[in-house]
């Protein structure tokens, strides 16, 4: 917000919102302290936003394991431009994964933890660019400030064709990616 709004000088609605009400309180008294009166917070699931207007950015820090699927899955649905995400606890896929061909990693508890948030986070960018985003996976800070330190960018193409051969090249790779981790049982992986 004071990057947007004391830097650049533009005019900026930021909402910040999450489940944990006493977060979401401490949030706005600090906000409020700083007169960062564009900035406002609400306690609540991001699934209840409305569609309209659509944010030009959405940024989920440390969403839990398919809480940053459930954030991926709002901002591309409403076409937000840019989404920043950094995940946490890729538990999920942890769970399923089936990979015999990989098991000299998989039979490693620590290695089929690191396996897990690489192939979840891989998967998200990978569905990302089947919506029309260009996507690169970052280091947000440095590795001795947190281990939690990737950032996924995705950049929406302002002429994405839906129907083209691009889009069509996406899916397909995506599709195999699938198959790859999940064979063809992927049915409760979380879409977006």
């Amino acid at each position: 917000y004071h990057y947007f709004v004391h830097i650049k000088g533009q005019a900026v609605e930021m909402l910040g919102m999450d489940l944990k009400e006493d977060c979401m309180r401490f949030c706005a008294d600090v906000a409020r302290e700083l007169s960062f009166d564009g900035m406002h917070f609400q306690t609540g699931d991001i699934r209840t936003l409305p569609k309209e207007p659509a944010p030009d950015l959405v940024l989920s820090l440390h969403a839990c394991d398919i809480a940053t699927d459930i954030v991926l899955h709002f901002a591309a649905s409403v076409r937000a431009g840019v989404i920043l995400s950094t995940p946490c606890c890729q538990h999920d896929l942890l769970s399923k994964l089936d990979l015999p061909a990989l098991s000299f990693v998989t039979d490693y508890p620590k290695l089929a933890g690191k396996l897990s948030e690489a192939l979840t986070d891989a998967l998200r960018l990978a569905r990302l660019r089947t919506l029309g985003y260009e996507t690169a996976a970052l280091e947000l800070t440095d590795p001795d400030d947190t281990p939690k330190n990737t950032l996924l960018r995705a950049i929406l193409r302002p002429n994405f064709d839906p129907t083209g051969g691009a889009a069509k090249k996406a899916r397909e790779e995506y599709q195999s990616a699938l198959r790859f981790v999940f064979g063809e049982a992927r049915a409760d992986y979380p879409e977006f």
